[in-house]
């Protein structure tokens, strides 16, 4: 089984262990789908997914131009922002490492309710807040951190990431600071609750489940038993996975108004 075909059934696990019923019928969006890798690995295992991205048509190669010609791929529209699919189209939302790049959670969350069936879920993976090393530049607390002073300290004791090998201190500052303050966006646990519960009901963090399905999480997993806040931890430092449900369709006009 490939990495992705790996990955996909990784999503459905943590889903089931949710309660949630999955088979070939369930309608699964993989919102901020990349190329598509997951979106095609998750329909070779039999399953109807789905994905939308941004730059897709620029970025695919034959493989995704067939996904992309049936509608399977198809490209976000940014202005303004606008997922491109029917009202109450898909039973699941997830993403893997997506949520940290939304600036504009209103919108974004709104825009994933409509495409939802009333009592559909969403599950997503993504870096947390206090993460040690941020992901992306790897600046030790650029997730929290990412003024130009402490850009600057890392980048001239020589952090870069791959893309930055030819660069001088300076312009890794510089490319770190426009990419952190203009592309991600870290919040807090409580303010995730709040983002999400604007729009969802039910929204918890299932990182004990990420651990249980996860290749490596269930290496760490039987620690559990020993240390039940290990999931809280790992929730904090290296992975959150957010779960939630939209609301039944007599519960939805709330939601559906908020600004």
């Amino acid at each position: 089984m490939s990495a992705k075909a790996k990955r996909a059934e990784f999503f459905l696990d943590v889903l089931r262990d949710q309660g949630v019923p999955i088979d070939g019928a369930t309608k699964i969006l993989d919102l901020g789908c990349g190329a598509g890798k997951l979106v095609q690995a998750g329909r070779e295992l039999g399953y109807d997914f789905h994905g939308c991205g941004i730059g897709l048509r620029d970025a695919h190669n034959d493989a995704d131009a067939d996904l992309i010609s049936h509608g399977i791929l198809r490209d976000i529209d940014l202005n303004p922002y606008h997922l491109p699919f029917d009202d109450c189209t898909f039973d699941v939302v997830i993403s893997d490492y997506v949520m940290e790049h939304v600036m504009d959670y209103p919108t974004t969350l709104r825009e994933m309710h409509r495409v939802m069936k009333p009592g559909g879920v969403f599950l997503h993976i993504f870096p947390p807040r206090y993460m040690p090393i941020e992901p992306h530049v790897h600046v030790p607390l650029g997730t929290m951190l990412r003024q130009r002073w402490w850009l600057k300290t890392w980048a001239m004791v020589g952090i870069r990431n791959e893309f930055q090998t030819k660069l001088s201190a300076q312009e890794a500052c510089d490319a770190n600071y426009r990419y952190l303050n203009s592309h991600t966006n870290y919040l807090t646990k409580r303010q995730l609750r709040d983002q999400f519960g604007r729009y969802y009901t039910d929204v918890r963090f299932v990182e004990d489940a990420f651990l249980k399905s996860s290749p490596r999480g269930r290496k760490i997993y039987p620690l559990t038993k020993l240390m039940p806040f290990l999931p809280t931890l790992y929730g904090a430092v290296k992975t959150r996975a957010a779960f939630g449900r939209r609301p039944e369709l007599a519960s939805t006009q709330a939601a559906a108004s908020y600004p």
